[in-house]
C-alpha cells in the first residue's frame, strides 16, 4: 500500500512540477519526511535521482516542440553550480532555521504579490517589467529569438541571479529548480513555455551531480526511490499531453501559484523539522 501511495503522490506532484518547470522535488521531500517518516538525507537522495528520468522525458517532448533554450540554460546553470557549492559551505557558519523561515516567507510574499499584480494592476506589472528590463540591459549579453518571443540576457545579471539560485539551493537544501523558472520569467522576460522547459532541462544536470553525490554517501534507498521514479516518469509524460494547450498567460499564473505552494511547503517542512 505504501508503494502504491508513493507512486500515486509522485504522479500528481510530477504532473504539476513538470508543467511549471519545478520538477517536483521541493514538494516531494517534505512529504517523504513528514508523512512517511523518511530521514531527510534519504528523502533528498531518493527524490533527486527521480528527477533525472522525469526531466529527460520532459526535455525530449520539449525539444520536439522547440521550447528549450539550451544556450540560456547552460549559461544560467554554470553560476548556479558555483552558488550551490558556496551555499553548502554557508551551512557550517550561518544558522539555518531562522534563515529558512525568512526565505520561505519571502517566497510566499513574492509569489502572492506577483499573482495579485497580474490579476489586478497592469500598470504596476509594466513598472516591474521596466525595472527588470533596465537591470537586464547592464553590460554585454545575448539576444535570444524564439517562436514565442525575443529576449535579452545580460551576462552580469545571469551570473548574479544564477549565483543566488545556487546559494539558495545549497544553503537551504531545497534544490534550485523552483527558483530558476521565476528568474527566467521575471528577470529576463523569457516566455513562460520557454522558461519552464529550459528550467526542466537544467534539472538534468542538477539531478546527475546530486544523484552521484548521494549515491556515494549511501542516501539512495531503492525502497523509496523506485516508486518515486515510476511516479515522476508517468507524471512527466502525462503533463506533456496538456502543456502546449495552455496559454502563456495562464501558465504564468500557474508558475506563481506553484511558487506560492513551494514557499508554504518549505515553511511547513522547516517548522516540522525543528
Amino acid at each position: 500500500m505504501q508503494y502504491l501511495l508513493l507512486v500515486s503522490i509522485s504522479i500528481v506532484i510530477s504532473s504539476i512540477g513538470t508543467l511549471v518547470g519545478f520538477g517536483g522535488g521541493v514538494f516531494m521531500v517534505p512529504i517523504l519526511v513528514i508523512v512517511f517518516g523518511v530521514p531527510i538525507n534519504v528523502a533528498v537522495g531518493s527524490v533527486i535521482i527521480a528527477l533525472l528520468p522525469s526531466s529527460i522525458i520532459s526535455s525530449y517532448f520539449n525539444r520536439k516542440h522547440g521550447t528549450i533554450d539550451y544556450l540560456s540554460g547552460i549559461i544560467l546553470e554554470v553560476p548556479t553550480v558555483i552558488g550551490t557549492v558556496l551555499g553548502s559551505l554557508l551551512t557550517a557558519v550561518v544558522p539555518i532555521f531562522i534563515s529558512r523561515i525568512a526565505f520561505s516567507v519571502f517566497i510566499i510574499s513574492f509569489s502572492s504579490y506577483s499573482l495579485f499584480l497580474f490579476r489586478t494592476d497592469h500598470h504596476l506589472v509594466d513598472s516591474r517589467k521596466s525595472f527588470f528590463h533596465k537591470l537586464n540591459n547592464i553590460g554585454p549579453g545575448i539576444i535570444r529569438k524564439t517562436n514565442y518571443g525575443t529576449y535579452r540576457m545580460s551576462y552580469a545579471i545571469v551570473f548574479v541571479f544564477g549565483m543566488l539560485a545556487g546559494v539558495g539551493a545549497g544553503y537551504f537544501g531545497i534544490g534550485g529548480g523552483f527558483l530558476k523558472t521565476p528568474i527566467l520569467l521575471d528577470v529576463f522576460n523569457v516566455p513562460p513555455h520557454i522558461a519552464s522547459a529550459t528550467a526542466l532541462f537544467m534539472i538534468i544536470f542538477t539531478s546527475l551531480t546530486g544523484s552521484a553525490s548521494h549515491y556515494l554517501l549511501g542516501h539512495l534507498h531503492l525502497h523509496y526511490s523506485i516508486p518515486i521514479i515510476i511516479g515522476f516518469s508517468i507524471g512527466a509524460f502525462s503533463s506533456k499531453i496538456f502543456h502546449l494547450k495552455i496559454s502563456q498567460e495562464f501558465l504564468r499564473e500557474l508558475i506563481f501559484m506553484a511558487l506560492l505552494l513551494a514557499g508554504l511547503s518549505m515553511l511547513i517542512f522547516t517548522l516540522f523539522e525543528k
